[in-house]
């Protein structure tokens, strides 16, 4: 949900960036250029903090996949262990 409500919010300041560019009367691949780096700048400033929400959702995201590694990783050893003890020990050594 946050990346959804940033890159919103980036689109939003591009829109508005390119659309007053428009009316100052820049067209074509200048407006985009200019209107992508100025938009680029403003939302360093403007977004600080949705940028800040953004990188706290990766990290919770990223907690809780390795967290789940964690727990498969040691329920794959428990059934391991689990599967080396309940098989019967061969002795190679003929009898005689």
């Amino acid at each position: 949900m946050a990346l959804l409500r940033y890159t919103a919010l980036r689109l939003f300041i591009f829109g508005v960036v390119a659309a007053l560019l428009w009316i100052v009367g820049l067209r074509g691949f200048w407006l985009v250029l200019v209107a992508i780096m100025l938009s680029g700048f403003a939302s360093l400033l403007v977004l600080s903090r949705s940028r800040d929400e953004l990188s706290r959702a990766f990290v919770e995201r990223r907690e809780k996949i390795k967290q789940r590694l964690a727990e498969r990783t040691e329920a794959e050893d428990a059934w391991n262990d689990a599967a080396t003890r309940a098989e019967p020990e061969s002795d190679d050594t003929p009898p005689g």
